[in-house]
């Protein structure tokens, strides 16, 4: 851009000069006038060799040859042995541990050097890499070439590309990261008393979905708001057990230290430039408090709080797992007839900082950095000519999803208005999937954990129920890959001009070709758990996988979804989505997940597991009631 503006510029200044130089004129005029003539004539001219030698990138001769002097018959060699061993002069062949710098200095020089300089004046590397992680430099060395094709890509080997990007993250600018280990922490719980021979109600409470991602980079943008939901039934025990719904009143309390979450985020300062909403401090989007009463889905048959502004911190300190008090009293005496606790877990374990810099805000564990938040909007503002960054800094921040369309919010098409200014943009999880997925393929569930807060040996670990046995994110959801095409698809066949762009280097890996994609609406379609639960038998753990086996729509989905009595949530028994009973998760003190089977059936599997009926039904049943092989062992 600078060099394109100095060659508009200087043109009509050449021509006008040059016309003066050709005015008869006194010497000692003329001299001078002629040299400032050839001076803007050789800057024009370098400015048009810039915009001539740019014009062709990535290649020096068109589909031959890259930029750095790369054949491009020679790709798919160089891929499969290293650029190492193909290139002709270099120190190191292969790749240890103990050269890997060098190595990835002598990678720099075959690949980078012919148009980067190393704190020079030609395209100085080091300014451009400056906010890069490890993990970032080489994400982006992945993904270099394929949605911003100025540059060439990448050839060698994933072990050449790390070479390469610990060099410039390393060698050039000093960084070596060393991310503190998390601790498990070792957290009493206490579980409610329940007296199976006299206790009359049994009540189950959970959240819908297992885990509620927050993004607390208010000042600057978001992703998702603190908007926690909470489910309960009550069940009055006997013979024919009965769903409570008249008569009682259900309510939650939050533990003491996470009362106050606006003590802890900012998403109370900024609430209404990012929702046109004026809240009261520790009240959500809806209206709910951090304790108070839960309502009745008349249709459905049970009770909810809607959007808890629940904050993962306890007293300044990262806890994902608050444990809640649910209480469920006679309306009119106020007697409490059932008392449980269950988890309302909410993550900020968004690792954004691992490709865009910066740090983690609390505990060195999780959160938003504003450095962070700001490198994100600089990154958008570059590739989508956007003014994010200024607007934020001016104290305007965005939503994201009031450009990107997004069920979880409910905006653009999924806030029944048909007047969406941005309605030809790719809706969130699809343009976020989208992109990323071109710098994170072929890394299976490892991608996933760089960025949601899934990885084990994490501060979270989303995936903690029975599933995390034997499977990972992969085999419900797809690989990165697969998790995006299913995303796009769906935007492609609405006609959305940016799906076929990010979908162009991406290749499936659930299926063979992408004419087997089936395409899905985010939030609205997830895996369908017959899939692989036919008959409700567990599948083989090797051959199990979801992917594009999406449900029809919301009412399919597991946390919508009841049992074959339409009496109780699935959920009610087996736990939610991502922490089916039994879980196993002990980063805050074992069994936080399993306190409702621990109280009501001294196990952790799900309720009435085993022919454990006389939870609810008092006696031994013969037959399975609420689905097929209830009685199984």
């Amino acid at each position: 851009a600078p060099f394109l503006r100095a060659f508009l510029i200087l043109s009509p200044l050449l021509l006008i000069g040059g016309l003066i130089a050709a005015v008869k004129m006194p010497p000692a005029l003329k001299k001078p006038v002629v040299w400032l003539v050839l001076l803007i004539g050789f800057t024009h001219m370098g400015s048009f060799e810039f915009i001539r030698e740019g014009g062709r990138r990535p290649f020096v001769i068109h589909d031959h040859m890259y930029s750095n002097a790369i054949l491009t018959a020679e790709v798919d060699l160089i891929n499969a042995q290293g650029i190492l061993k193909a290139a002709k002069w270099t120190q190191f062949t292969e790749i240890t541990p103990e050269n890997e710098l060098r190595a990835g200095e002598e990678i720099f020089r075959i690949e980078c050097s012919a148009c980067h300089s190393r704190g020079g004046m030609l395209n100085d590397i080091l300014p451009l890499t400056a906010n890069y992680p490890l993990l970032g430099m080489d994400c982006q060395l992945a993904g270099q070439g394929k949605l911003v094709d100025y540059m060439p890509p990448f050839l060698g080997t994933p072990e050449e590309r790390h070479a390469l990007a610990r060099y410039i993250t390393e060698g050039l600018h000093g960084k070596v990261e060393e991310e503190p280990v998390f601790q498990p922490k070792d957290i009493r719980i206490e579980i409610p008393p329940f007296d199976a021979q006299d206790d009359e109600y049994v009540l189950l409470a959970w959240n819908n979905l297992g885990m509620h991602c927050l993004s607390d980079s208010d000042p600057h943008f978001v992703i998702l708001p603190p908007a926690n939901e909470i489910q309960a039934q009550l069940i009055l025990r006997g013979d024919t057990p009965e769903v409570v719904t008249e008569g009682v009143t259900i309510t939650y309390a939050a533990p003491e230290g996470f009362r106050n979450p606006a003590g802890e985020v900012r998403f109370w300062d900024f609430e209404d430039q990012n929702f046109g909403v004026e809240l009261e401090k520790n009240v959500g989007l809806k209206g709910m408090p951090m304790s108070g009463e839960l309502h009745l889905m008349e249709d459905h048959g049970y009770f909810e709080a809607a959007m808890v502004p629940v904050a993962p911190y306890e007293n300044g300190h990262y806890n994902p797992y608050p444990l809640f008090t649910i209480e469920a009293k006679d309306s009119e005496t106020g007697e409490v007839l059932a008392r449980t606790r269950t988890v309302v877990p909410t993550a900020t374990e968004m690792g954004c900082k691992n490709c865009h810099g910066g740090r983690w805000r609390v505990d060195g564990v999780a959160g938003f950095s504003d450095a962070t938040s700001a490198a994100v909007l600089a990154v958008h503002d570059k590739h989508s000519r956007t003014r994010l960054l200024a607007m934020a800094e001016a104290g305007r921040p965005r939503l994201c999803s009031s450009c990107h369309e997004d069920p979880a919010t409910g905006t653009g098409a999924y806030s029944g208005k048909e007047d969406f200014e941005h309605g030809d943009l790719l809706n969130l999880p699809a343009a976020i999937h989208g992109w990323h997925a071109n710098y994170l393929s072929g890394r299976g569930a490892e991608a996933c954990a760089f960025c949601h807060p899934s990885n084990p040996a994490g501060a979270t670990k989303c995936l903690r129920g029975g599933h995390s046995r034997n499977l990972d994110c992969t085999n419900c959801h797809g690989t990165m890959e697969d998790h995006a095409l299913g995303l796009l698809q769906a935007e492609h066949d609405k006609g959305k001009p940016g799906a076929a762009r990010l979908m162009a280097h991406l290749q499936p890996v659930a299926v063979d070709s992408k004419d087997e994609i089936v395409g899905r609406v985010p939030w609205l379609q997830e895996p369908d758990c017959y899939a692989c639960h036919e008959d409700y038998e567990h599948p083989d753990p090797s051959e199990a996988s979801a992917v594009y086996q999406w449900v029809e729509g919301p009412s399919e989905l597991y946390r919508f979804s009841m049992d074959e009595s339409e009496m109780l949530k699935c959920s009610a028994c087996h736990g939610p989505p991502h922490a089916t009973f039994p879980t196993d998760n002990d980063k805050y003190g074992a069994d936080r997940d399993n306190i409702q089977p621990l109280q009501y059936q001294n196990n952790r599997r799900p309720m009435g597991a085993g022919g454990n009926c006389k939870v609810c039904h008092i006696e031994d049943m013969e037959d399975s009631v609420h689905h097929e092989n209830m009685e199984r062992p």
